[in-house]
């Protein structure tokens, strides 16, 4: 059986908005469920079942495709299936790599006529195993939301109401956005901070840009805009060093294992940057 329908550059251009969605799902999600056809279909346009087929034809060790009853599982390829959690970690790590390799097995498959040499075979599954239950806190928001120190003083309370209120009117616009810049930074570290790396597989996590907003967004009990999340996250990425990459036309930030002892004291009040 062959398959002639579809172009070169066609080809390689689906492969890498797959491969880019696959990388970025399993960057964060190397123990999670498997990805399925039916949940990305819509993201990634003409991906359909007979294209995922020829994909797996001209790169055989592209992915682990398997029929699920009517979806189609879409895994990262190891022989190892021991391995396979490693591999998903790794994937984003070899995306350039991969689509060179996908490049150079194209050119051979037009070569040979186009062959579809894959089959889609259905899974055998066991006895599924009951998951183990997650206890979630009762307000996940709360351990984010940013808390005032109290401050003692002998100043009666209106007199310490009225100079907080003098000391604000006297504030220039450009000190209060900055204050009000670094109160949003320590909460949104503790974002960054339970998605870091807590495993050895992973030496980072990427969270794209998007993904990243949206997170905090529904993490933290304050308002919050997109233009304020960047201006808090360049600032983060300036104190701690951290990288923001481009995959494809999504802009990702590759978070490492955090140190939060020494990342509080860089996170010390400053100038947090507005660019």
């Amino acid at each position: 059986m062959t398959s002639s329908t579809f172009t070169a550059p066609f080809l390689v251009r689906l492969f890498k908005s797959l491969d880019t969605l696959i990388a970025l799902h399993y960057s964060t999600n190397y123990f999670s469920s498997i990805v399925r056809l039916s949940s990305i279909s819509k993201q990634v346009l003409n991906l359909t079942e007979e294209t995922l087929v020829v994909i797996k034809s001209i790169y055989p060790e592209s992915y682990h495709l398997e029929r699920i009853t009517d979806d189609v599982t879409i895994d990262v390829y190891s022989e190892e299936a021991e391995d396979r959690d490693r591999q998903r970690s790794l994937l984003i790590q070899n995306i350039e790599t991969r689509q060179q390799t996908f490049k150079s097995c194209l050119d051979s498959w037009f070569d040979k006529g186009c062959p579809i040499t894959f089959k889609l075979a259905q899974k055998t599954t066991a006895s599924p195993r009951k998951p183990a239950k997650v206890t979630k806190p009762a307000n996940p928001r709360l351990k984010y939301e940013f808390h005032e120190k109290k401050v003692d003083s002998d100043l009666p309370l209106l007199e310490r109401i009225r100079l907080k209120s003098s000391m604000k009117k006297n504030a220039s616009p450009h000190k209060r956005k900055q204050e009000l810049l670094q109160s949003k930074l320590i909460p949104i570290y503790n974002v960054l901070y339970e998605q870091s790396p807590k495993f050895g597989a992973a030496k980072t996590i990427n969270l794209s840009i998007a993904r990243l907003q949206q997170l905090i967004k529904d993490s933290l009990n304050m308002p919050l805009s997109e233009t304020e999340i960047g201006q808090v996250l360049n600032g983060l990425q300036d104190r701690l060093g951290l990288d923001v990459v481009a995959i494809g036309d999504t802009q990702v930030l590759k978070i490492p294992k955090l140190n939060r002892t020494s990342d509080l004291a860089k996170l010390a009040p400053e100038t947090v940057s507005e660019s």
